[in-house]
Parts: structure tokens; sequence; C-alpha cells
């Protein structure tokens, strides 16, 4: 594939990402200002109990999504490492919180053990590799960074996956609901998180470690903590 072809899908993937994660985000504000008017009904009763479960869930997952594209934007990495900083520290807070936020609730997630196990675990998978993209920027460590950063927002991306998938399960269920979550609380992460570990792997395999580097232009200047 020639490199204008190759800019040319990154330019596409990037602009999809964007207008999916932009709407859930939008989804996720309706949480916060009209409440139990939007939840689906057999969640109302345990988003009550925990309004402010919830409520925090929602208000910092719908900061780090609406920002994570931004932070794999080269013209910004490449000339406004400020803002990506600034944008990159923001994002990491909201992760962070949203994976906190989650493991409390995943704890009473409709669907028994099966849907607590997966979201708790969703979770988990979230603040390590946040923490992680953390951990390698302050170490100044760009490569394994952006590594980690594309796998920590291939996790928080669930928050559109799920939304894709739930209706498609819940179908294939003839209407039941509680199966269909129960296989949500895992394929709306697990499949993104190993095809964004495969996409790095393939990258670093194809031209070396420097390779992950090369979709996203990223440049020292944007290392600076």
């Amino acid at each position: 594939m020639s490199k204008k072809r190759s800019r040319w899908y990154a330019r596409l993937g990037w602009g999809v990402m964007m207008v999916f994660s932009s709407m859930v985000a939008l989804y996720t504000l309706s949480y916060l200002v009209l409440g139990e008017q939007v939840y689906v009904e057999v969640l109302v009763e345990s988003f009550l109990a925990r309004p402010w479960g919830i409520y925090t869930h929602a208000f910092f997952a719908m900061i780090a999504l609406a920002l994570g594209p931004f932070q794999f934007r080269g013209l910004m990495i490449e000339h406004r490492p400020p803002i990506h900083r600034t944008l990159g520290k923001i994002y990491v807070v909201g992760a962070l919180m949203t994976g906190l936020s989650g493991l409390y609730m995943a704890g009473y997630a409709y669907g028994g053990w099966i849907s607590q196990l997966g979201f708790g675990t969703m979770a988990v998978a979230l603040l390590v590799t946040t923490s992680m993209a953390y951990l390698k920027i302050r170490a100044r460590h760009i490569v394994e960074h952006r590594a980690w950063m594309i796998r920590s927002f291939s996790v928080l991306f669930a928050a559109v996956t799920l939304r894709l998938w739930l209706p498609v399960l819940t179908a294939l269920y003839q209407g039941d609901f509680t199966p269909a979550y129960q296989w949500v609380a895992w394929v709306a992460w697990v499949p993104n998180l190993i095809g964004a570990d495969w996409y790095v792997r393939r990258l670093a395999r194809r031209s070396g470690t420097a390779a992950v580097e090369q979709p996203f232009q990223y440049s020292t200047a944007a290392a600076t903590p």
C-alpha cells in the first residue's frame, strides 16, 4: 500500500473514531442532564441506588472519550505539543476516574457474576493501560507511551462498541436482555484491546519499534511531561 493511500485510510479511521466518540460523549452527557429518563429500564434501580457512582462514571468517561481522539491527531502532536500535553493530562485523569468508578459500579452490574467480572476486568484493563501510558511518557519512552495510549483508548472505546453490540446481541437473543448484557460486558472491550495490541505489534514488526510513531508524526517536543 502506498504512503498516500495509507495516510488516507489513517485519516478516515480517525474521522470515524472521532464521530462515534463525539456521539457517545454527547449521549453520556444526557445521563448527567436527564438522569433516569435515559437509563435502560432494567438498570434504573441499580443506577438510582448509586447516583454518585454512575454520575462520576458518566462525567469522566464523557471527558476522556471526547478528548481521546485528539491525542492521536498528528498535527496537534507535532505543532501544538503544549496543547497535546495538557489534553493528555486531562485524558489520563478522566480515564483513571472512569476506571475507578467503573470498577465500583461493576460490583453491582446487572446480569450477575458474568457481567460483574466482565465490566470489572474492563475497568482494571483501563486503569492498567492508562497508568502504563502515563508512566512511559514520564520516563520519556515515547514509542511505548504511544503503544499504551492506543491500548488505553481501545478499552475506553468500549463506550462506543457496547452501544453497537448490545442491540445486535439483544436481537440474537430475541429480545432477552440478560444474556445479551452478559455477553456485551466482554465483547464491548476484549476485541478492541486485542485489535489494538495486534495493530501496535504489527507496526513494530514492519519497521521496528519506531513504526508505532509512524501514523501519528510524534515528536520529542511533545514528550516533555
